[in-house]
């Protein structure tokens, strides 16, 4: 006796090839990221720019991403 795909097996499967497919393109590799350079105002507290460079860093780590910042004084309007 042979037994036939029901109707709502043939759905399932459908369903869980058709967002397989979609979420392909988006799946995270080793190569898939690259680098990323910010402008950020330079901070009057000490130490900070130090703590924000860090967790960019940790960002660009777990991401594969190269992070590249650059701190701009706000004196002399440097910011405008």
């Amino acid at each position: 006796m042979k037994k036939s795909a029901s109707r709502r097996t043939f759905l399932k499967t459908a369903a869980s090839a058709g967002a397989f497919s979609l979420a392909a393109p988006y799946v995270k590799t080793s190569h898939s990221a690259g680098s990323l350079s910010l402008g950020i105002w330079d901070h009057w507290v000490p130490g900070v720019n130090k703590v924000l460079e860090n967790i960019c860093k940790e960002w660009g780590d777990a991401n594969g991403v190269e992070v590249n910042i650059d701190f701009i004084t706000s004196i002399g309007n440097k910011l405008l």
